[in-house]
C-alpha cells in the first residue's frame, strides 16, 4: 500500500500595512491583494491559490549573454566629490586616459562576443568628458559598424556635467546620446559634497548646462541623478528640488556605496531618516501624478513595474553577465562599480572572459542568493547589488541587509502607489514594461510615459 503523501503546505503570505492601507503579498506567486482592515486582521487570510492573477509579462528572464559594455575611458576627474568611491576615476592607481585604440578594441570586443542584436555602450570614468576623443571616435566606430551588420547601438554617457558646453552638448546629441548628470539637489546640499579640483562649488556650473540641454533633443534622453550620504539622510527636498526645477522627469536618487568606516557611509541608526525621506516621496510621487505633472524616480518606478506585472526575477542587473566594464588596461571586470574588486575581475581583452571567474556571477544571475531564501522579497527584488554584496559580505551569495531594508521599504510603498493610483497599474497591464537592456535598474520606459 503506497504512504499517504500530504499535499505541499501553501506558501506563508505577508501581511503589509502601508500608510494605511492593508495588503497581502504571496511570495511564490509575487501577486498580491488589498484586503479591508477586519479581513487583514482576521486569522482567515486568502489562501495563494485564491490571490487573483496577475498579468505577467511574456518571456522572463532573457538567456544570459552580453549586451552591454562600459568604457571607463577617463581615469581622472575634475572634481573632488567627497564620497567618491572610485577614488576620483583611479580606481587606487594614477590618473590616467584609456586610448581611442583601447576603445575601439572593446568596441569590437562587444560586437564579436555578443550574439544580440541590439547593443548598448556607456561611457564612464572619472569623468569621460576628459577624454572626448576617444568617446567620439569610439561611438562613430560603434554606429558605423551597427549600421553594417544591421544591429543597434545605443550610446549613454555618465557625467558629473561641468564640461557639458554647448558644443559638447550639441556633438552628443548629433549622435543621439543619452546622458545621466550628477547633481546632488541645491547648492547648499551639492557643493560641500562635491567641489571642484580647486575646491569652488559646481553646482551652478551643472545647472546651468542643464538649462542649455533642456532646449535641445538630447533634453529628453537625460537622467538626473543624486546621491545621499549619511549627512543628507533625509533627502526628501533635495529630490523635490530637482523635480520642480524641471531640469528632467528622470531622477535617479541613490543611497551613497562607501567603506563602513568613513564619516559619510550611511549607517543602521540612518535607516530611520532615509526610510522617512522614501514615504515623503511615495506622496509627493501620487500628488504630482494626479496633478497631472508626473515624475520618474527609477527605483520606486522599478518596484511599481516588478509589482504590477508580477515580473519574477533573481537578479535586480546583469553585471558579470549581460554587462561588463573595460579599464583603460584593457582589464574587463564585472561592471564599473566593481572596478579594482578581485572577486569581480572577469578577464580582459586580449584573453577574453576566463569562465571559473565567470561562473559564480552566471550561477547567481540564473538562480539568485543562497542568502535571500527566506526573504519576502526573494522572487521580484533581485537581491540588490552584486558589488555592495561582494564588497560588504565578501561574496555574491549574500546581501547587504541594510540595503535589504530600503529596498524592502521601497516594495511596500510601491504597493501603496499602484493602490491610490489604479490607473497607472491599469496602464502597466495594457501594455506591459519594457526594462532596459539589464542595464542596471534603469528602465526604457519611464512610468509617467503611460498616462
Amino acid at each position: 500500500m503506497r504512504p499517504k503523501t500530504k499535499p505541499p503546505a501553501p506558501a506563508e503570505l505577508k501581511r503589509l500595512r502601508v500608510l494605511g492601507r492593508c495588503f497581502v503579498y504571496d511570495p511564490q506567486t509575487v501577486r498580491h491583494v488589498e484586503l479591508d482592515g477586519r479581513t487583514w486582521r482576521g486569522a482567515c487570510l486568502p489562501a495563494p491559490a485564491d490571490l487573483p492573477a496577475q498579468p505577467s509579462a511574456a518571456g522572463g528572464m532573457p538567456p544570459p549573454g552580453l549586451k552591454g559594455l562600459v568604457l571607463q575611458v577617463s581615469h581622472a576627474c575634475n572634481l573632488r566629490c567627497r564620497y567618491c568611491s572610485a577614488d576620483f576615476g583611479r580606481y587606487g592607481a594614477d590618473f590616467r586616459a584609456m586610448s581611442a585604440q583601447t576603445a575601439e578594441r572593446a568596441v569590437e570586443f562587444l560586437f564579436e562576443t555578443s550574439s544580440s542584436r541590439d547593443l548598448a555602450l556607456t561611457y564612464f570614468g572619472g569623468e569621460p568628458l576628459l577624454n572626448l576623443e576617444t568617446v567620439f571616435s569610439s561611438a562613430h566606430y560603434a554606429r558605423t559598424r551597427a549600421a553594417k551588420e544591421g544591429r543597434t547601438v545605443a550610446l549613454h554617457l555618465v557625467t558629473n556635467g561641468v564640461r557639458l558646453t554647448p558644443k559638447v552638448l550639441f556633438q552628443l546629441d548629433a549622435l543621439d546620446f543619452s546622458l545621466t548628470v550628477s547633481l546632488d539637489g541645491p547648492a547648499a546640499c551639492h557643493d560641500p559634497a562635491r567641489p571642484s579640483a580647486d575646491g569652488n562649488g559646481s553646482q551652478r556650473i551643472i545647472v546651468r548646462a542643464l538649462e542649455i540641454a533642456r532646449q535641445l533633443p538630447i533634453g529628453r534622453r537625460i537622467t538626473v541623478r543624486g546621491t545621499f550620504t549619511r549627512r543628507s539622510a533625509a533627502f526628501f527636498p533635495n529630490v523635490r528640488y530637482l523635480v520642480e526645477k524641471g531640469f528632467s522627469r528622470n531622477i535617479a536618487f541613490e543611497p551613497v556605496f562607501l567603506p563602513a568606516a568613513h564619516p559619510l557611509a550611511l549607517r543602521w541608526r540612518d535607516l530611520p531618516a532615509v526610510k522617512r525621506a522614501y514615504t515623503s516621496l511615495a506622496k509627493y510621487y501620487v500628488r504630482r501624478w494626479r496633478q497631472g505633472e508626473p515624475f520618474c524616480l527609477w527605483d520606486l518606478d522599478d518596484a511599481i513595474t516588478q509589482l504590477a506585472l508580477a515580473r519574477p526575477r533573481q537578479s535586480r542587473c546583469g553585471a558579470g553577465v549581460t554587462l561588463l566594464a573595460v579599464t583603460a588596461e584593457e582589464t574587463l571586470y564585472a561592471c564599473h562599480m566593481s572596478t579594482g574588486l578581485s572577486g569581480a575581475k572577469l578577464g580582459s581583452l586580449q584573453e577574453g572572459l576566463i569562465t571559473h571567474r565567470c561562473r559564480p556571477w552566471q550561477e547567481k544571475y540564473r538562480a539568485g542568493r543562497s542568502g535571500c531564501a527566506g526573504c519576502w522579497l526573494r522572487a521580484v527584488c533581485g537581491g540588490g547589488c552584486n558589488t555592495h554584496a561582494l564588497y560588504y559580505r565578501d561574496g555574491l551569495d549574500r546581501p547587504y541587509r541594510l540595503e535589504c531594508e530600503w529596498i524592502a521599504h521601497r516594495y511596500r510603498l510601491a504597493l501603496w502607489i499602484m493602490a491610490e493610483l489604479p490607473d497607472l497599474k491599469q496602464a502597466l497591464a495594457a501594455r506591459g514594461a519594457q526594462e532596459g537592456a539589464d542595464a542596471g535598474h534603469l528602465l526604457r520606459a519611464p512610468l509617467w510615459s503611460y498616462r
